[in-house]
């Protein structure tokens, strides 16, 4: 086995070697991408599995190390942090016979087994479904599915409580002198923070939009942070600046019960999930909002005015997080547009109604791109489609 590994590898090098990336068109880099994404999966997941052996035999200890995440980080060169994650997500995999080898196969990738794992691992009826919305949908639309299969899964008030104690703000400063901050707090408190910044960065990210600026959304919710850790001295100058609102999804049968159960949902838009306790012990805060799943189905509300009246935009806030452009993230800056446009008879509906970034909204508005529906069952509800032409 060991043999046919390294003449594979030693046949790997000599290929990337022999590739000469500059006589290579876009259409032949891209590709090249993608061969290296596969190596890199193959990699990373063979090196994952390999690590839970090497732990199961103590094969880390008498090499200097006080852990195997410690040696682990030492053996490969990578961060700490890494290391901690691949040693979990191998400890994990052990009880996740279908998760590895999806994760060896390639059907998976590292980032992706690690969420599918997590909600897995604590709900093990919950694998199957994990591993086919990860074929659909982004990390980041996994990683909220997950939390929500934890949240279901185990005691919430207990795990709220346990947050709450292991809290925590650091700060130091990185190699290159930059200051980083890393704080770790209870959904229902990170969402009083995100209430507090989202509009400062929404006005910071609008006046860069104006000048011809353009950065990662990151750098404006730092800026954000900045103005409203200096804005005291301002406070006279400026008109009061109301926070922004967040949106408290809940199942109306968790909200009668008192507490979840597997399935249903009880949690801050954006944010994650939080204990019905604390949703209702918030609901007379100004910028919290409760939307109830049962009852008015936000699916029902249309207007046929061209304005989005309140209501219904808060029904497209909550269920377009980020953009509906599939693979596109972007959850700063949306943009409601009319799938069949509003010149065309479309109707100011939940249905006729998606939620872009400024970038897909022009593409769609004024370079032929669409969105098609698809079956939402499968995680995926759009289709992108390039115009005509470039099909």
């Amino acid at each position: 086995m060991f043999d046919k590994l390294n003449e594979a590898f030693s046949h790997l090098i000599d290929c990337v070697t022999r590739v000469d990336v500059e006589t290579i068109d876009g259409k032949g880099a891209a590709r090249l991408v993608g061969i290296a994404d596969g190596i890199r999966r193959c990699g990373d997941s063979l090196r994952t599995v390999a690590v839970g052996q090497v732990e199961r035999t103590n094969g880390w200890k008498g090499e200097g190390a006080r852990s195997i995440s410690e040696w682990l980080a030492t053996e490969t060169d990578c961060a700490q942090y890494e290391a901690q994650s691949v040693v979990i997500l191998a400890n994990q995999l052990q009880h996740l016979p279908t998760t590895q080898a999806a994760l060896l196969s390639g059907v998976l990738s590292n980032a992706q087994a690690v969420e599918v794992a997590r909600g897995a691992i604590v709900a093990p009826n919950t694998e199957s479904q994990l591993l086919n919305l990860a074929k659909h949908v982004t990390v980041r639309d996994l990683r909220d599915a997950t939390a929500r299969v934890i949240a279901g899964a185990t005691d919430e008030a207990a795990r709220h409580k346990q947050i709450h104690k292991t809290r925590f703000l650091k700060s130091w400063r990185d190699p290159d002198g930059a200051f980083i901050i890393k704080g770790r707090m209870t959904v229902a408190n990170g969402a009083i923070v995100m209430a507090a910044l989202k509009p400062l960065q929404d006005e910071i990210f609008n006046a860069a939009r104006k000048s011809g600026n353009h950065e990662r959304p990151e750098a404006y919710a730092a800026d954000a942070l900045l103005e409203l850790c200096t804005a005291e001295s301002a406070i006279a100058a400026k008109p009061a600046r109301a926070n922004a609102v967040m949106n408290i999804r809940i199942d109306m049968a968790s909200l009668k019960r008192g507490h979840t159960e597997n399935g249903e949902v009880c949690e801050i838009a954006g944010v994650g999930p939080i204990p019905v306790a604390t949703a209702t012990a918030h609901l007379g805060e100004a910028f919290l909002k409760l939307l109830v799943m049962d009852g008015t189905d936000i699916r029902t509300i249309a207007h046929m005015g061209r304005s989005i009246p309140a209501k219904l935009r808060t029904g497209l806030e909550e269920r377009d997080r980020v953009c509906q452009v599939p693979t596109c993230d972007m959850n700063i800056g949306l943009e409601i547009d009319h799938i069949i446009p509003f010149a065309e008879g479309g109707a100011t509906s939940f249905e006729n109604l998606v939620r872009l970034c400024k970038r897909h909204h022009l593409q769609k508005t004024h370079d032929g791109y669409r969105l098609e529906a698809i079956d939402a069952s499968k995680g995926a509800p759009w289709r992108w489609r390039p115009p005509p032409d470039t099909s």
